[in-house]
């Protein structure tokens, strides 16, 4: 009989590990809750994002917030997200 909870970490592992190689960016955003550290400007309290409207700058000029995550953290997302398939294979293996 498969033992469910090696089954379940083979699953999310695999899961988890392609989504970071896959959307590497998109997790970045959410793991810094939605803001980058280059993003915050103005005073305490105040949200930068209604101020971008003002000075001719829009979300639709093509830089789309994927373009701010520096290539070191996508990286760094990517090599966990390999982590995580690995992790996710081996307990797979081990149902085997």
């Amino acid at each position: 009989m498969v033992d469910v909870r090696t089954l379940a970490a083979a699953v999310l592992g695999v899961a988890l590990g392609l989504l970071f190689l896959a959307a590497p960016e998109t997790i970045v955003q959410v793991q810094s809750a939605g803001r980058l550290p280059q993003d915050r400007r103005g005073r305490y309290g105040e949200d930068g994002v209604s101020e971008a409207g003002g000075d001719g700058r829009s979300d639709s000029d093509g830089s789309g917030a994927g373009s701010a995550v520096p290539t070191r953290w996508r990286r760094l997302v990517q090599v966990v997200g390999v982590a995580l398939a690995l992790g996710g294979l081996y307990f797979a293996w081990t149902l085997i």
